[in-house]
């Protein structure tokens, strides 16, 4: 079988799908977990990784569907969505999110291990498609 520049690899089209649909949304629901489950900075960090997580929710799919593309907000959405290969927003939630675990009594085994498998997964898909 020959591949053509039409026909991307599986890994490309697994990483664009894991990058856009399933990292910031599974990242939300572990870090409102977290909060709920927690009090102090640990709590207060889940809430900045929920804002942050919605706001590259919003710039992948509010922006582009009511094409409002003259806001001053797109501008900062369009920098969401393309930094590092669009990586910026998955890393900086993540790093917001990994701070949970230093904190006092901040620690869920489960959700920090899905937490890692998330990482690690997304950051092994972004390597095999450079």
């Amino acid at each position: 079988m020959t591949s053509s520049f039409f026909e991307p690899s599986p890994n490309v089209l697994l990483f664009l799908m894991v990058k856009k649909f399933i990292y910031l949304e599974a990242l939300l629901l572990l870090a409102g977990i977290k909060a709920a489950l927690h009090t102090g900075a640990s709590r207060y960090l889940s809430f900045i990784t929920i804002g942050i997580c919605a706001a590259g929710i919003a710039a992948h799919f509010v922006i582009p569907y009511f094409q409002i593309y003259q806001q001053p907000w797109s501008g900062i959405a369009q920098f969401l969505i393309r930094t590092w290969d669009g990586m910026f927003t998955p890393f900086l939630t993540s790093f917001v999110f990994l701070n949970t675990m230093m904190q006092k009594h901040g620690r869920v085994m489960v959700i920090d291990g899905v937490h890692m498998v998330l990482i690690l997964g997304l950051s092994g898909l972004w390597v095999s498609t450079l």
